[in-house]
């Protein structure tokens, strides 16, 4: 899943209802044997976001679910969809129920459930399946906690500007190489009358983070950046307090969204991109999907976010959109292991890259795959080339630590309203870094 529309508020009677039908799913048959397939009929189940488009909703009935019941028939799969899996997931797996298999939003989630004892350990699935010799390894180690695997990584997927191409050719305007171009296109768009970038978070505040992601990196570079993650150096430095200054005064000069991005949501911001009132639109390469099924009327490509300071290289922040494992509480922990490979297996990936959407599987090529739309094609070689050359940084949702990356995707508003400076949001976002170290909960860099 990508990192798109993630919290948004629940009824009572939503939630009551999709907590009891989960926890049925995962109690129904008592204590089923850990490991062995009873042979009965069993009901597996798994809760996603709500899907977009029906193009995706019809990829994951009918090549995911459909096809596994086909060849698993003593298997059914309950499918629950809402505006809102995380923070339900959350509550249900605090309650003691949840889904069969559990999908979250990326890594740091999973590392979560993994240290509150939520999930299972897969390592003898892996060996049974082959699952280390499915995924390119940068992706396949952010699985493990305590040297133990946990979860299997999901779509794969970085922070890139994407622009209305048709606009940028009528005016002249150029893709800009460093920070000093970045500004001074901003500022000839604006001129125009035209908004820079369309960015709203009112209904999914993390969102936040894609911002937060490429200004750290682009200004650190990922080498400085990657010690602060590490706790070697303190989100108080003085490099993050630039970047973080340069940040606050883009946006204060009203070239995101004309100081409104607090005040309007994810869809009304694609609305202001797609009607040529903004003319570029900051999201990552999950939104390839999106521009594919449902184009906009003018020409749409993308580019980089360039280094923001002298001596650091461009760079892609790179995360997993997704991870997913298996509940603890699971009557049907070997059914649910199976569902969980063919979710993540190399049949259902080769279906999503015609979405615009990537499994970091390695047999995986999309020069075998035909009438590939050519912006699918450049966004992949585009990921895959970063990655060969190394050349990527650490967005926030697969390398922060949970409670660092909660703090400061939640209080940057207020920094831009100012109402909490510069220096006192670090000074706390520091804070939180320490808990997460004492917590264990700090990525595990493979140095």
């Amino acid at each position: 899943m990508n990192r798109k529309i993630r919290v948004l508020s629940i009824s009572i009677v939503l939630l009551l209802s999709l907590m009891l039908s989960a926890c049925s799913s995962s109690k129904s048959s008592g204590n089923a044997q850990k490991g062995k397939s009873s042979g009965e009929k069993v009901e597996i189940s798994f809760m996603t976001h709500t899907p977009e488009t029906e193009e995706q909703k019809k990829v994951t009935q009918e090549e995911i679910i459909n096809k596994f019941e086909a060849t698993h028939p003593n298997i059914k799969i309950k499918w629950i969809y809402n505006q809102d899996p995380d923070t339900l997931t959350r509550q249900q797996l605090a309650s003691g129920g949840g889904p069969d298999v559990i999908i979250t939003d990326g890594p740091t989630t999973l590392s979560q459930y993994a240290n509150s004892g939520y999930l299972l350990p897969l390592d003898d699935y892996a060996k049974e399946f082959g699952w280390k010799d499915r995924y390119a390894d940068w992706a396949y180690q952010t699985g493990f906690s305590n040297g133990k695997l946990y979860g299997l990584p999901g779509e794969y997927e970085s922070l890139v500007v994407w622009y209305n191409k048709d606009m940028f050719e009528k005016n002249g305007w150029t893709v800009p190489e460093n920070y000093d171009q970045f500004t001074a296109l901003m500022g000839k768009i604006k001129k125009k009358g035209i908004m820079p970038f369309a960015f709203g978070t009112t209904d999914f505040r993390p969102s936040n983070e894609w911002w937060l992601s490429l200004v750290y990196n682009s200004y650190l570079g990922p080498d400085e950046f990657k010690k602060v993650l590490k706790n070697e150096e303190p989100w108080t430095s003085d490099l993050v307090a630039q970047a973080t200054e340069k940040w606050k005064e883009i946006w204060q000069k009203g070239y995101i969204n004309d100081k409104q991005s607090h005040a309007i949501s994810l869809e009304d911001a694609w609305g202001l991109f797609n009607n040529g009132q903004a003319a570029m639109k900051m999201e990552g390469t999950w939104a390839t999907s999106r521009l594919t099924t449902s184009p906009p009327s003018f020409n749409v490509d993308f580019f980089e976010m360039p280094a923001w300071r002298e001596g650091v290289k461009a760079n892609l922040p790179m995360a997993l959109g997704e991870a997913s494992g298996i509940n603890a509480k699971t009557a049907h922990p070997k059914e649910a292991a199976e569902f969980l490979d063919w979710y993540y297996g190399d049949e259902v990936a080769k279906k999503y890259v015609e979405q615009g959407r990537f499994l970091p599987n390695k047999s995986i090529n999309v020069n075998e795959i035909k009438n590939l739309n050519p912006i699918v094609l450049k966004v992949y070689k585009a990921l895959e080339q970063a990655n060969s050359e190394g050349n990527t940084g650490y967005a926030s949702w697969t390398y922060w630590g949970p409670a660092v990356e909660q703090y400061l995707w939640g209080n940057i508003d207020a920094v831009f309203l100012n109402e909490l400076s510069v220096k006192d949001y670090l000074k706390k976002a520091e804070e939180n870094a320490k808990k997460d170290e004492q917590g264990g909960l700090l990525f595990k860099f493979q140095d």
